[in-house]
């Protein structure tokens, strides 16, 4: 009868079904009851059946995990030999069960273990009402019965594991394909609750995922009983079970929350329903825990080692799309935010691939270029100017930083428009390289600089008229004193000629300082001799020098060449560089000029060295901008702060160079050079 059972269906239920009808014939026992329960390699009730069905409600799942672990069942199956109980009432390993006549009067049990190769794989239970209604020979029939049946089940337990790994495996595979096929995190997080029921048939599940600012658990999604409820919750990281898995990174498996401390009730509270049991599994990306996965309460049997492994592959499914996801909506929030900013921005952008071709334009640069944004897209950013010496090059816009130029942009209709363009790489998620080019207009900027300009220069040749017509007028009174008066009024006049040359060498420094940037060439250049030009510029100072009792020192090389030179030009450099040195020099200190020939570059290398604070480091370029004065020694220069700006333009006017270096003996050493004559005789 047991070989037809087998030969009628291999599935565990059925058979299962098939021995517990046999066992009942057998043992004459249509008007009581009988259990069979099947157990894993760790001892957990894996299928159990009632002679009306599946044990499928909670209660009766309890009651199954406490008969294998207190009652006659379990010690059958953990001693591997039959039991008899005559009367349940006189014996403990009968555990009563609601709603079951033993509760009240005496029954008779008898049960025999399933032994497979050794192993005890589960028990058979039967039960009459009175007492004494079984006897050795029944129990000795039950355990043949049950010898018998272990093949078959085993069989069955056989072909149950291999149907379950195929819809496991199958379920996996689906898993990944629909987990895999969708960037979107909403999608990815419902796909996945999908298959965590179908494999585990949970009484509820849930994602949470991290949030990084606060370490926090935030359950996004959740299926079954109070779902709608627990979505939105809050855990911190070192409270409950999932909490745990976040910190730990580490699976859990919680068969029984009343004996676990990590377990918190606050999910409960919200839903309104008893979590019983918990499985839980990090879901990790590149050993980051990205968020948990959870199941509760398995609506049959009780949760196991296996169901833990499903849970964590079915994260490790996850993690990657999560985390893909994850990216993909930081890109996308980042793209919406810079095309937020790019289409606000007051400037005129333009987005170019690295061919240069333009992708994209935003409003201000329609109306600025005059094309419609359709009109912009395809054309070639060269077409923008009018020359393209000034474009950096790819390789200079793609080593990160800001590059920027001047020149001239090409409205559709119009003149050329003065820009300053900043031009940096940049990126969005359409296009993963692309080239930004922000255009400032600088037509008021150039206007304004045309009218200082204009008015600087009217200035000037203003200014100069009047002041030539003082200074003669003052050089005429000199030859009306005789020489070497000394009266209040010679004085007077000295005074204010020498003030009066020197407001004209200022007006010359500002009109050459002008015509220089402006890339003008300069005057006639002549051989001169330089100890000639020193002495010259050692002339104009040396009042000053005597005043502030400040000496004067010449070191010139013996074979000291000519240089080729515009006069006045050069002498008002060393004017400026004697007049610096002085202006920094303690009193009674000294100022040195250095003189000697580099014939390597045709050059000659002039030096004035003072002994005051110095310049640092920092400021040792910039002091060769106009207007800019630096404080040296807690000193603050006086004048306009062109004066070194004039000295470098002039040097630079003639092939040379100017610098600064600090001296040997403390103090500022400023340094130039000049050409040699010897190749323009």
């Amino acid at each position: 009868m047991l070989k037809q059972v087998e030969a009628d269906d291999l599935d565990i239920y059925a058979v299962l079904s098939g021995i517990l009808k046999v066992a009942v014939k057998q043992l004459e026992a249509n008007q009581g009851a009988g259990n069979i329960i099947i157990v894993n390699s760790d001892m957990e009730i894996e299928h159990a059946w009632l002679l009306e069905g599946k044990a499928r409600e909670p209660e009766s799942a309890h009651y199954l995990n406490q008969l294998l672990r207190q009652g006659l069942a379990g010690w059958v199956v953990q001693n591997k030999q039959p039991g008899l109980i005559d009367d349940t009432l006189a014996d403990n390993r009968w555990l009563l069960q609601a709603q079951h006549p033993s509760i009240f009067e005496s029954w008779s049990v008898v049960c025999a273990p399933f032994i497979v190769r050794s192993r005890t794989v589960g028990a058979i239970t039967i039960q009459k009402p009175g007492r004494h209604q079984f006897d050795q020979r029944d129990l000795n029939l039950l355990t043949a019965i049950a010898s018998q049946a272990a093949s078959s089940i085993d069989n069955a337990l056989l072909y149950a594991e291999q149907n379950r790994q195929l819809h496991i495996s199958a379920l996996l595979n689906d898993a990944s394909r629909i987990i895999n096929s969708t960037l979107d995190i909403n999608e990815i997080m419902q796909a996945l609750l999908t298959q965590v029921n179908d494999v585990l048939n949970a009484e509820a599940t849930s994602i949470a995922l991290v949030d990084k600012r606060t370490r926090e658990l935030v359950f996004q999604t959740a299926a079954g009983i109070g779902g709608d409820k627990i979505v939105g919750l809050r855990l911190p990281a070192n409270q409950g079970v999932s909490g745990w898995v976040m910190e730990q990174a580490q699976p859990a498996l919680v068969p029984d929350t009343a004996a676990d401390s990590r377990f918190t009730r606050r999910g409960d509270r919200l839903t309104g329903h008893p979590t019983r049991a918990i499985i839980c599994a990090p879901i990790q990306h590149k050993d980051e825990v990205l968020g948990t996965l959870q199941a509760i309460n398995p609506i049959q049997g009780t949760f196991n080692q296996r169901d833990l492994e499903l849970l964590v592959n079915l994260a490790n499914i996850a993690s990657s799309a999560i985390a893909n996801a994850q990216q993909f909506a930081r890109a996308q929030a980042a793209e919406r935010r810079y095309l937020n900013l790019f289409q606000d921005s007051i400037n005129p952008i333009l987005l170019t691939n690295t061919q240069r071709t333009i992708v994209e334009a935003n409003w201000r640069a329609t109306r600025f270029f005059g094309h419609e944004r359709d009109e912009l897209i395809g054309l070639a950013i060269e077409d923008l100017f009018p020359t393209q010496a000034e474009l950096p090059g790819i390789a200079r816009i793609k080593s990160g930083k800001i590059r920027s130029f001047r020149s001239e942009a090409l409205p559709k209709e119009g003149q050329p428009i003065p820009v300053e363009v900043y031009v940096k790489q940049t990126s969005l998620e359409a296009e993963s390289e692309l080239i930004q080019w922000q255009y400032y207009d600088l037509t008021h900027q150039v206007e304004l600089e045309e009218m200082r300009r204009d008015l600087m220069a009217m200035l000037f040749h203003d200014l100069q008229s009047p002041l030539s017509n003082v200074l003669s007028s003052l050089e005429m009174m000199r030859y009306e004193i005789p020489e070497g008066d000394g009266s209040t009024l010679g004085l007077m006049l000295e005074i204010a000629f020498r003030s009066g040359n020197h407001l004209q060498a200022l007006i010359n420094t500002l009109l050459d300082i002008d015509h220089l940037e402006a890339g003008h060439p300069i005057g006639e250049q002549m051989t001169v001799s330089l100890s000639r030009l020193l002495d010259e510029a050692e002339e104009m100072e040396k009042p000053d020098y005597e005043r502030r009792g400040t000496v004067l020192v010449r070191q010139l090389d013996a074979n000291l060449p000519d240089v080729f030179v515009e006069r006045d030009m050069i002498r008002r450099v060393l004017v400026n560089l004697l007049d610096n040195a002085l202006r920094y020099s303690d009193g009674a200190a000294e100022v040195t000029v250095q003189a000697a020939p580099l014939p390597d570059q045709k050059q000659v290398l002039v030096s004035v060295i003072d002994r005051g604070p110095g310049v640092p480091v920092r400021f040792r370029k910039v002091i060769f901008e106009k207007f800019q004065r630096m404080q040296r020694g807690g000193r603050k220069s006086k004048g306009l702060g062109i004066g070194l700006a004039f000295c470098r333009l002039a040097v630079e006017a003639h092939g040379g160079r100017i610098w600064v270096d600090d001296a040997s003996g403390g103090g500022a050493q400023f340094n130039l050079t000049l050409p040699m004559a010897v190749d323009h005789d």
